[in-house]
């Protein structure tokens, strides 16, 4: 009888958004329910912002919830507040049965594109239009235009935009023009190639084939390369080494990933001790972070001082609130979190659960630490435990950071422990992490509190260099060190 109940409960809960309409009761219940999750388990809540500003933004957008609200705009009011909270951990997604009526229906932006020096370009040749044409609107909407309302829904750290717009060009694009300009039947695009400004008219795909024509942009060959976790060699006739590191997601401590990785950088760094090489590039640029010690044990091998993960981490409870809302995606899942909770986080001041002195340990340098130049290249899409280590790299004095700012943040994230909470009137899936935490780093005149990693040399390619397979960023590195 209870699957019975669950089964039209369901079969409701589609029908109602497919018809994109939920009463202003249930939408306004489901608000409040979001922001008493918010303020009792999300410890970045007033990482950025005062509570009166956070109160302000949970008010404003609640009162924006009207009886022809549809379940998409009532989307979007949610996220405004979880976009302004600004942790790189928050996701809110649509319940996976109605992901799949949507990806059915014939409402998804056709061309693959590419945001660069603040224009948009396409990446695949679709119809009339080239790839490598620059975008110049899309119905109606300017390009920049376009491109930032699409980009609030990546959830980036503290006030970052470059990771925002960097995430134009993944597979996420399709249903993120989907939120901020609904259906669409088709699109009406002005561009401009080498034969001047044009216009044509393209109709929407199912996600099927957008992703399909996705698949078929173009992509240079650098990044065609960066298929392993981790890769290292000798370049300019070994007078440099550069070590890419695309992930820390190689498993924990007592893992088989965890120990090849671990013999990996040993080897690596005897080597060049060995060598005596005095110019290192340390390529993170597609890491967008993985699991702990992963990233402290790298840093472990580049600086000369003792350190720790965190200057400090907390969370608002070692008990899970409001249970009945949580989505546990596995057994026990709530028991077992607790139980971490209460041993990591066991320390209770002003009311915060603050991690002890054993889940917070002191860091050594190795005795084959390397002791030459380091260049770290970063891009936008260098997150959570990488951003965290390129935030200790370029806390250090000798290294020097190449590229663009990451969508990770400098002096602190909230991250570690992932939870999803379910709303049970529409179904939207919030997910957020639960510990807040600031990092072993020091103040620097260039890093605003909420600001990404900055570097050193800001380095962007052009469209033409990206359609020539150019590693701008790497070959400004290289340039570098010959000079």
């Amino acid at each position: 009888m209870k699957h019975l109940f669950s089964a039209i409960i369901f079969v409701f809960l589609i029908l109602e958004c497919k018809a994109q309409q939920f009463s202003k009761r249930n939408l306004l219940s489901d608000f409040d329910v979001f922001q008493s999750i918010y303020e009792k388990a999300n410890a970045g809540l007033y990482k950025y912002h005062t509570k009166l500003e956070i109160d302000s933004v949970f008010s404003a957008n609640r009162k924006q919830i009207k009886k022809q609200t549809s379940y998409r705009e009532f989307y979007k009011l949610v996220w405004n507040v979880i976009d302004f909270t600004g942790s790189c951990h928050n996701d809110l997604t649509y319940p996976d049965s109605l992901k799949k009526e949507l990806r059915q229906q014939e409402l998804f932006f056709p061309i693959p594109l590419k945001f660069l020096n603040n224009k948009l370009y396409s990446t695949l040749t679709c119809e009339t239009i080239p790839a490598g044409s620059e975008i110049l609107s899309i119905n109606g909407a300017d390009a920049f235009e376009f491109a930032t309302e699409v980009a609030k829904y990546t959830s980036t750290d503290g006030h970052n935009m470059s990771g925002k717009y960097a995430f134009l060009e993944t597979g996420a694009l399709f249903f993120h023009i989907y939120l901020a300009y609904g259906e669409q039947a088709a699109f009406t695009i002005r561009y401009k190639d080498s034969m001047g400004i044009q216009q044509t008219v393209l109709k929407s795909l199912d996600y099927k084939n957008a992703r399909e024509n996705y698949k078929k942009r173009f992509v240079p060959e650098y990044e065609k390369n960066k298929t392993a976790d981790y890769s290292f060699h000798y370049i300019d006739s070994s007078q440099a080494a550069l070590l890419t590191v695309n992930t820390f997601g190689m498993g924990g401590p007592k893992s088989e990933g965890h120990k090849n990785y671990a013999a990996f950088l040993d080897s690596v760094f005897t080597d060049l001790k060995t060598r005596n090489i005095q110019n290192l590039i340390v390529d993170i640029r597609e890491n967008g972070g993985g699991n702990d010690p992963n990233d402290l044990l790298l840093y472990s091998y580049l600086t000369k001082r003792n350190f720790r993960e965190n200057r400090s981490a907390f969370t608002l409870f070692n008990k899970v609130p409001l249970k009945k809302y949580y989505f546990e995606e596995e057994e026990n899942e709530i028991r077992d979190l607790e139980k971490d909770l209460q041993e990591e986080h066991s320390v209770l001041r002003n009311r915060k659960y603050y991690q002890n002195e054993k889940a917070n340990p002191v860091w050594t340098p190795k005795p084959n630490a390397y002791s030459g130049k380091i260049y770290l290249l970063v891009s936008p899409f260098v997150a959570s435990a990488g951003s965290l280590f390129a935030s200790l790299v370029k806390s250090d004095d000798e290294s020097i950071v190449i590229g663009q700012e990451t969508l990770g943040g400098y002096y602190g994230h909230t991250g570690h422990i992932p939870v999803t909470y379910k709303l049970p009137k529409t179904g939207l899936l919030l997910t957020f992490s639960i510990v807040d935490l600031e990092q072993d780093v020091q103040k620097l005149s260039d890093q605003k509190y909420g600001d990404g990693i900055k570097p050193d040399y800001p380095v962007e390619q052009s469209i033409e260099e990206y359609f020539q397979s150019v590693d701008t960023v790497l070959e400004f590195a290289k340039k570098m060190i010959r000079h």
